[in-house]
């Protein structure tokens, strides 16, 4: 019994609260896959007057930093912007977030270079709708 007591004292209740907006929209050029994460974070009920999304543009660029003797490429930086708009009918905030990230760069295999770069947007998706969320709660408080 006591070992029973011991093992359960080790977890804990998973909270699922996703943050509920009367309304979300997304420009046409942003991604499904991007839609799909966006979901997992918001979710809409218009029966409320809550807070409105708009998600304008999410684009990512590449930067190569050089060093070395024959000042070839060392490090890949990737950085993530998301321009939204939260709005209601006393609030109307917009901003741009960002988020980066470095990779080292491999010339030996390009296609894990490659490979890496979309793991790592896929990272930096997550790490934009995380600062929404900072910025949400920072409108709603």
């Amino acid at each position: 019994m006591s070992l029973f007591l011991i093992a359960s004292c080790q977890y804990q209740w998973v909270q699922n609260s996703s943050i509920e907006l009367e309304k979300i929209e997304f420009e046409s050029s942003i991604k499904d896959s991007f839609k799909t994460k966006t979901l997992k974070f918001f979710s809409t009920n218009s029966t409320n007057n809550n807070l409105r999304l708009k998600i304008l543009n999410v684009k990512f660029k590449k930067k190569n930093f050089y060093g070395g003797t024959g000042a070839r490429a060392q490090q890949i930086e990737i950085i993530g912007e998301l321009d939204y708009i939260f709005s209601n009918s006393a609030i109307n905030k917009n901003g741009t977030l960002k988020a980066s990230s470095w990779i080292p760069v491999n010339e030996a295999n390009p296609l894990s270079e490659i490979t890496a770069q979309k793991t790592m947007i896929d990272e930096l998706e997550f790490a934009l709708l995380e600062k929404l969320i900072e910025e949400y709660w920072l409108i709603e408080n």
